[in-house]
Formats: structure tokens, sequence, C-alpha cells
């Protein structure tokens, strides 16, 4: 079992056990909260890969199962929290820890199938559910399974009934007192000679502590260093966790290259065809850039005939004009010529 204090916005690992891949329902994480936490509305979320799995804990809820979809390699942990009773949105969260699954060696179809796990939606509907109706509780077996007891229903019923105790010893009768009030003491030990004796049974006992050859390690292992090597042991899960990400990244990019269908083409540019190509790009600049040039020739050229044809269309127009002139005064002198001939005859 897993064993987890989860304070402010940090998880540290109280217990730790190898991880095997292909469990179902068996790994069990305990929870232990620390402070504020206890208030929230707690959801566990572990992540892998592109993929995220959420297990709700609930306002009292303290334990739960490892998803069984997760698989080998590193696996990332938090936990979050919401405060139901507040006005305002209040959301806690921790820092995640890793865990590392490692290949189990199950070989063969999975059969049962692996139950998914429910999603966050699904989960919070059964709480609410349970909170209207009241779930069944759990027995004291269970009870006694979630608080970390390994055994059968059978041996557990055993332990609860003693070894019967052995028969008392006759007692024998004690020596009338001295003066019929105080009891004789004198064939009891004295307190002191009990002391005695008490601390030389500890002085043995203690030492037949640590006499195997490494007693000398085992001694230099203080809390402190015990700390230190759960700190090592998080930065090799967090380690191996970032280099599966990279690998998945490059077994994702190994698989895209070239996948399309002209890779046969591809393939087959050289460099010589890449140095042609670009001979013709630098001579397709240059023309381009004469082209640049003659149309501004161009443009100007186009201007100077625009003005002098609008000069020209000014010309004609004054042209009309004057022969309009000319033929409203030949209009006259027409009559006039009519009227003489009239005349005359």
């Amino acid at each position: 079992m897993w064993k987890f204090l989860v304070k402010n916005q940090s998880i540290e690992i109280l217990e730790r056990e190898v991880l095997a891949d292909h469990q179902i329902q068996y790994v069990q994480l305990k929870f232990t909260f620390d402070g504020d936490w206890r208030r929230f509305h707690k959801v566990v979320q572990f992540s892998q890969c592109d993929e995220t799995y959420c297990v709700v804990l609930g306002f009292d809820g303290t334990s739960c199962y490892l998803p069984a979809e997760l698989h080998v390699g590193a696996v990332k942990m938090s936990v979050f929290g919401y405060d139901a009773e507040s006005d305002t949105t209040v959301r806690a969260t921790t820092v995640p820890v890793t865990l590392n699954i490692r290949p189990s060696g199950f070989v063969g179809d999975d059969d049962p199938p692996i139950p998914p796990t429910p999603d966050l939606y699904t989960q919070l509907l059964k709480k609410i559910e349970e909170a209207g109706h009241g779930a069944d509780g759990k027995s004291a077996y269970e009870l006694a399974v979630q608080e970390g007891y390994i055994g059968t229903l059978d041996e557990w019923l055993a332990s609860l009934h003693g070894a019967d105790g052995r028969d008392g010893a006759d007692g024998r009768d004690g020596k009338d007192g001295k003066d019929g009030i105080t009891p004789d003491m004198s064939e009891y030990s004295k307190t002191t000679e009990v002391t005695e004796i008490v601390v030389r049974e500890i002085e043995a006992a203690t030492g037949d502590f640590h006499t195997h050859a490494n007693k000398a390690t085992l001694d230099r292992l203080t809390p402190e260093l015990m700390q230190e090597l759960s700190g090592l042991q998080q930065f090799e899960d967090s380690t191996i966790y970032d280099i599966q990400t990279i690998n998945e990244a490059l077994l994702t990019l190994n698989a895209q290259r070239h996948t399309h269908h002209n890779m046969t083409t591809l393939n087959g540019i050289t460099d010589s065809h890449v140095s042609r190509w670009n001979e013709a790009y630098t001579a397709a600049m240059n023309l381009n850039e004469r082209v640049g040039v003659n149309e501004g020739v161009f443009e100007r050229f186009k201007t100077e005939i625009l003005y002098d044809m609008q000069g020209a269309k000014t010309s004609i127009t004054d042209i009309l004009t004057r022969l309009s002139a000319v033929e409203e005064t030949l209009s006259g002198v027409e009559e006039a010529l009519a009227d003489i001939v009239e005349v005359s005859e």
C-alpha cells in the first residue's frame, strides 16, 4: 500500500512499494489530509501520456485504487479539492508526484476485461445519489482491510479470538502479620532489586539490537537521509516520466516522416536539382527586376500619350466649335443668296 500526506500544496510519500502493470482493483493508495484539506471535496488525478483519470474521494474518503488503465511507465499523480461551503470559488491543488509502473510479466488476454475508470461527472452523480439514499455501510472486515489488514475473512475472524489463558498456579498461604496488621514482606524482593533486574534485562535485550553485519550502515540511516533518499527516488521517477514523454514524441515524429503520397518524388530530388532550381530562381528575379524597370518606362510613356491625347481632344473640340460657327455663318449667306436670286427673277 502506498501512503501519502497531503499538506498545503505538496504531497509527501510516507510509504511506497513496487508497482506492476495489469493489476485490477489491487493497488490501494491511502491519503492523510492536513489542515484545510479536511473540509474540501477531494479528487485524485492520474496523468499518463495524453490520458487523464480522476478518482473522487469526496469529503471523508481517504483511499482509492490505482486505475487499471495505467500501463508501464511513469504516471503523474496530484490532488485537487473544492470548498463547496465558500461563497466564492475556492480550489486547492498540489504539485504532482511521480509513480513508476514496471512490467508485471503478465501474458494473456484481459479476461475479464479491464473495467474502465468512470469519468468525473459519473462519479460525482454516484456520490450525490449515495448522499441522498445512503450507501450500505462497510463490514468490520472491510474496514479492517481498508486500514491495511492482509488476510482472508476466516483468518480475520480467527484473529478476534485470543488464545486460551493458562491456569493460575496454586497460591501459597501468606504468613501472619507481625502485629496482626502489617504483613511480613521479608521474602519479597525490594524495589531497588526489582529495578536492577529490569535494567539488566533491558540492557541484555538492547545489546542484541543491530547484531547483523550492516549495523554501521543502518545506524547511519537518519530521518534526514531517508527524506533525501525519497527525494532522489522522486527525481528518478520524474526523470523516467520526462524520458518517456520525449520517446513518445520521437516515435510520433518518426512515424510521420515521409509518409506522404509523393515520397518517391521527394527522394528523387538531388543536389543538382536544387542547384538548377536556385539558378532558375536567380534568373527569374533578375528578369522580374528588368520588367519592373520597363514597367516604369511604360507608365511614363503612357502618361505622356494620355497628356497628348487630352491636348488633341481639346484642339478637336475647339475646331468643332469653330466649324459650327462657320456653318451658322454660311447658313446666313445661303439665305441671302436665295433672296438675291428671287429678286433677280
